[in-house]
């Protein structure tokens, strides 16, 4: 009866911003019975979430079965809204370090369907290894249980991942050389994971990464005091609250603790995935808030404040300050703040901040712009999710009398673990499946016809699976056959990259704005015994009908245009939405 009071309850949610299937926690585990989350790489114990308090949560959540850890990763909206929550995309947490027990608030904390994804399946996975609680993960473990856990992680890859064999890596050459390198009775799990990282980042899979539930960093750790983004002037800094430049008459960062940009992206390249050179500069520029982190892998100092050389958009002035660090990560939230509606010149402006489910509120937003001479769609830092709103746009975009469009050519490696259906979640089918009408099994003989892989999967894998594009039947669905500009930007990723590599085939569609990070993964995972670390990796090798990779490359733009530095401020502009009107 509880559960189905707040499945009821969520109709209150029905015009609100607000993903049903949502979290926004990057990773939750058990301490006996209290749950303790992650976000943004550190671990909390939750106190409230937007003043509700954890333990009302918890409570509500043991009266549905099967109880408080699958509730909590899995259903934590609707449990909020029996708690009379009233939705946003964004929460404020209120937490506890685990380090020294102060209290921390993190405002604006976006609630993603990918966080509660990564949830589900980490539990999932951990279920399937022999518990409903997480394992406790050892600090250290004997020399013998590491070599077990690096001949675990080269048979995961080998089991399921759909990379392995793409570019010049030496899988056994390299797991022989970590292997070699190990001294000593015990070695730390930590440093086993460093190791491991790299070793997975020299592929293209921007999905992979090895997760413990160890923290990186150490107590005391400290983080830049601003947000590095990339400008049409160079890379910026911004303060997080987005309120102003660091440096408004100098806005250009040319170097930090002396290294240039270009420097600090070349020392992140082992660490981040071998992907696109948009996908490695922003990962590396992310990453870099963790500035103590990176100190430490460096050899150098920690704690110590920041020497930042500012320079003016000509580079005629340089300005050097001293800054100093920050308790708090920053974190960067979608951007921009926008939402969907008309703007002046009769333009519809379709924003759309991740790939979720929600058909019906684009449904609803394309009733609003039938009589409207344009349309503009917004997915810069969209960072993926499902593919539902893809398909739902499709439909208005492609006429009564034109084809069908193939968007995504794809094979999954055949593993024990994966189902036939195993790409179905990705609206993916076999040219057999029976559901395909007569124009889609032409579009696809069309395009199998055409397909010329740049790349040939190296194993077993399935056969080839198509995505399609085509009209839906929804009742409210029309011709929208005007002009369409799709705004892209290197935050665009995996259910993003599909979206735009998809649109871009339609006749009057233009991208505007910067090339997609690329990825498309169906990412799967396994955990190793001995550390309890999780691997994931892309379990398919999913290509554009013209042969290109998604993985490794993302969507160039027909017209690229950057932003501004003060497009990144609340009270900025916006140079690529000012654009994007000026082709109607």
């Amino acid at each position: 009866m509880l559960f189905l009071s707040a499945v009821l309850c969520l109709a209150s949610l029905a015009h609100q911003d607000v993903d049903e299937k949502s979290s926004p926690f990057d990773g939750l585990r058990w301490s006996g019975d209290q749950p303790e989350v992650q976000v943004d790489r550190t671990w909390y114990k939750p106190i409230a979430i937007d003043g509700i308090a954890v333990e009302e949560i918890l409570v509500l959540a043991d009266g549905w079965a099967p109880g408080r850890e699958k509730r909590l990763a899995e259903d934590l909206v609707p449990i909020l809204v029996k708690l009379e929550w009233k939705g946003d995309r964004s929460v404020d947490l209120d937490l506890r370090s685990l380090e020294d027990g102060s209290a921390i608030r993190l405002e604006g904390v976006e609630m993603t369907r990918a966080k509660r994804e990564a949830l589900r399946d980490s539990r999932r996975v951990n279920e399937k290894s022999g518990g409903s609680r997480s394992p406790s993960m050892p600090s250290r473990v004997s020399l013998e249980d590491a070599r077990v856990d690096i001949d675990a992680f080269g048979a995961g890859l080998k089991d399921q991942f759909a990379y392995l064999g793409l570019g010049d890596v030496d899988l056994g050459g390299e797991l022989a050389e970590i292997r070699d390198g190990l001294t000593g009775d015990q070695v730390g799990v930590l440093d086993l994971r460093l190791e491991l990282h790299q070793l997975l980042m020299r592929f293209s899979d921007g999905h992979a990464q090895i997760r413990t539930k160890l923290p990186l960093g150490q107590a005391g750790d400290r983080y830049l005091p601003f947000l590095l983004v990339d400008s049409s002037a160079g890379v910026i800094a911004v303060l997080p609250d987005r309120s102003a430049l660091v440096e408004p008459d100098a806005p250009v960062v040319q170097a930090i603790d002396g290294k240039t940009i270009d420097e600090w992206i070349e020392l992140a390249r082992p660490f981040v995935a071998n992907g696109s050179a948009q996908l490695v500069r922003r990962r590396a520029l992310g990453d870099l808030r963790e500035i103590d982190w990176v100190r430490r892998v460096l050899g150098e100092e920690t704690g110590a404040p920041l020497t930042v050389t500012f320079s003016t958009v000509d580079g005629s002035e340089v300005v050097e300050r001293e800054l100093d660090l920050s308790d708090r990560r920053p974190t960067y939230g979608p951007w921009p703040r926008s939402r969907s509606t008309v703007l002046d010149g009769n333009i519809g402006y379709l924003r759309i901040v991740q790939m979720n489910d929600d058909v019906e509120a684009l449904h609803e937003a394309m009733e609003d712009f039938v009589d409207t001479k344009g349309l503009i769609v917004d997915v810069r830092g969209n960072g993926g999710g499902t593919r539902e709103l893809l398909l739902a746009l499709g439909g208005y975009l492609i006429g009564p009398e034109e084809p069908s469009v193939v968007g995504n050519i794809a094979q999954y490696r055949l593993s024990p673990r994966f189902n036939e259906d195993h790409l179905e979640a990705r609206y993916m089918y076999r040219t057999s499946w029976e559901g395909w009408n007569d124009r889609q099994r032409d579009a696809i003989e069309a395009a199998t016809a055409a397909f010329k892989p740049e790349w040939q999967p190296v194993g077993e894998f399935s056969d080839w699976h198509y995505l399609v594009l085509d009209r839906t039947g929804h009742a409210g669905e029309y011709f929208y056959d005007l002009p369409v500009v799709v705004l892209s930007d290197s935050g665009c990723f995996s259910a993003t990259d599909i979206f735009l590599g998809a649109l871009e085939l339609l006749p009057r569609v233009t991208l505007v704005g910067a090339a997609s990070s690329g990825g498309s993964a169906r990412s799967q995972s396994f955990r190793l015994p001995k550390t309890g670390m999780e691997v994931r990796c892309a379990s398919m090798a999913s290509f554009r009908p013209d042969g290109r990779l998604y993985d490794g490359r993302g969507i160039e733009v027909d017209i690229e245009v950057l932003p501004a530095p003060e497009d990144f401020l609340s009270a900025g502009g916006d140079a690529q939405l000012k654009a994007a009107l000026e082709l109607f």
